[in-house]
């Protein structure tokens, strides 16, 4: 007869096959964060209106973090930052950030494409 230790190591591998299992992990830590961080909650009021360009920063990590597939990563880094539930829209940021698409960059990250841009800059 299985022992309850052998259902729970059953269930454990069960979960990390499936992928399940980080999925779960990242939401406890976030609903963790949430629960704990009652200083930050008092903060947030009293914090300053944060400039346009770390919105924009913490938006295109959310982009790559999407792009490399850190989804929990990234439902972390959307609580922490109070980011909005949708993200800003690639056309958007391609405009704002005066970012030039070429055909092997179109299914690259932004934060990779102003990388290659500033390459391109530098070597010019």
């Amino acid at each position: 007869m299985a022992t309850e230790r052998d259902l729970s190591n059953a269930v454990r591998d069960s979960l990390e096959t499936n992928g399940n299992l980080g999925r779960i992990r990242a939401e406890m830590r976030t609903e963790v964060m949430k629960l704990l961080d009652v200083s930050n909650r008092i903060n947030i009021s009293k914090r300053p209106c944060q400039p346009h360009n770390i919105l924009l920063l913490n938006e295109l990590i959310r982009e790559y973090f999407n792009w490399i597939g850190y989804k929990y990563t990234c439902s972390v880094l959307t609580t922490e930052c109070e980011l909005s539930k949708q993200p800003f829209n690639h056309d958007f940021f391609m405009q704002s950030l005066g970012i030039k698409e070429y055909d092997k960059s179109n299914n690259l990250p932004l934060l990779l494409q102003l990388l290659e841009t500033c390459k391109d800059v530098k070597n010019a």
